[in-house]
């Protein structure tokens, strides 16, 4: 615990920073549902193409913090978004198709076999995998971040190598995280009960289904989303794959370089 403790206080060191960060929450959450009541469907998760923009945007700025840190920059704090550069959306954007390409093959497979062999347990199998393999893909990221450099980081063999150095570490780690996010859920279920009870949640319709309560709540979680799973978990893990991680990618480049 003392890890995520320590994680927090890092992201929390540059203060300032908050205050953009807390904005760009809020015009994503404005601009994304603008988005959805024009389409007609205001209550939509997160999944248009604001939402999209935004994701790269935090995408970008969640690899050159993690940059900064591992290589001691600015004492490796929230950098200022005048620092964030093409050649990291570039790379970013490699590795997420790249990624996203193998993912999606495998969960096409899957469905193939389902339909050949009418066996649920086939994609079902499939999907627990991927969600189990899904946390490691931050190494992936990190050592994309030390460098700014995706050679040799688009083998898809890489992450079942992470499993055995790092996977106690790793997910004690994404498990704690997880009970925080599970705990705000608690707390905005607990806030709609309580509105609901008082009629606070009908206060302010901004559209239908959709009124000023539920705005709050998805800046409130936009932010979290940011300040948690963009920036605080894979600061977590730094030491996991400074420890583990790094000396095995550079015994596997070493490999493929002599090869």
């Amino acid at each position: 615990m003392a890890g995520i403790v320590a994680s927090y206080k890092k992201i929390f060191e540059n203060k300032g920073a908050h205050i953009t960060l807390f904005l760009i929450a809020l015009i994503w959450t404005i601009l994304s549902t603008l988005f959805d009541i024009a389409s007609g469907k205001p209550e939509n998760i997160k999944q248009n193409p604001v939402d999209l923009i935004f994701n790269l945007l935090m995408g970008v700025y969640s690899l050159q913090f993690l940059h900064n840190a591992l290589n001691d920059i600015n004492l490796g704090v929230l950098p200022s978004f005048k620092e964030l550069s093409g050649k990291v959306l570039g790379g970013m954007i490699v590795i997420n198709l790249v990624w996203g390409f193998y993912a999606a093959v495998i969960i096409m497979l899957s469905v193939i076999l389902y339909f050949a062999t009418h066996t649920i347990a086939v994609p079902i199998i499939v999907i627990i995998a991927i969600l189990f393999l899904s946390p490691f893909i931050n190494y992936i990221y990190l050592a994309f971040a030390e460098q700014f450099t995706f050679k040799n980081l688009l083998n898809i063999a890489l992450i079942f190598k992470f499993i055995k150095p790092a996977i106690k570490q790793t997910y004690i780690k994404f498990l704690l995280f997880m009970l925080i996010s599970l705990a705000l859920v608690a707390i905005i279920v607990l806030i709609y009960l309580i509105a609901t009870l008082t009629n606070l949640n009908t206060i302010g319709m901004i559209a239908k289904d959709y009124y000023i309560l539920d705005s709050i709540i998805d800046v409130i979680s936009c932010y979290f989303l940011i300040i948690t799973w963009y920036l605080a978990f894979p600061y977590s893990l730094i030491n996991v794959y400074r420890e583990k991680i790094s000396p095995l990618l550079r015994e596997e480049f070493d490999n493929v370089s002599n090869d």
